[in-house]
């Protein structure tokens, strides 16, 4: 399996999202954690550990962004190396320049393409970045 193993932690306020994001990781062998909304992710993602990647959603309710959260995250020793990937329905055009400048390993655009998605995951976990708008 593409994902065999893999610890994700996956920060996603879209419940339909969500539920797609964790079909199409778990059929790939992926153990998953999840925080709905950003404010608890941090301790989610400590409860969770280790983990070998983290997929963020951009825009959350209320004014919390993706970029916010990464920076939290950031600031965590342990977690200060993890490769975090934007995915986000987000303008590529503009979130994309954006991911890059503050350290993002990558930016997956929504709607997600099925079949692509376990595939650009496990890339990112290979040590490659990956830009992929939609």
């Amino acid at each position: 399996m593409l994902l065999q193993g893999k610890r994700i932690f996956i920060v996603e306020d879209n419940l339909e999202n969500r539920v797609i994001t964790e079909l199409l990781l778990r059929e790939h062998g992926a153990e998953l954690a999840f925080d709905r909304w950003g404010r608890d992710a941090i301790r989610k993602l400590q409860a969770f550990a280790p983990v070998d990647i983290i997929l963020l959603d951009l825009n959350f309710p209320k004014g919390v962004s993706g970029f916010d959260i990464y920076d939290e995250i950031r600031r965590i020793e342990t977690f200060a190396h993890i490769p975090i990937v934007a995915v986000s329905a987000t303008d590529a055009s503009q979130a994309v320049p954006s991911a890059k400048a503050k350290g993002f390993a990558g930016f997956i655009g929504k709607p997600l393409d099925f079949n692509q998605f376990p595939i650009q995951v496990a890339r990112v976990l290979s040590g490659e970045e990956v830009w992929s708008g939609r």
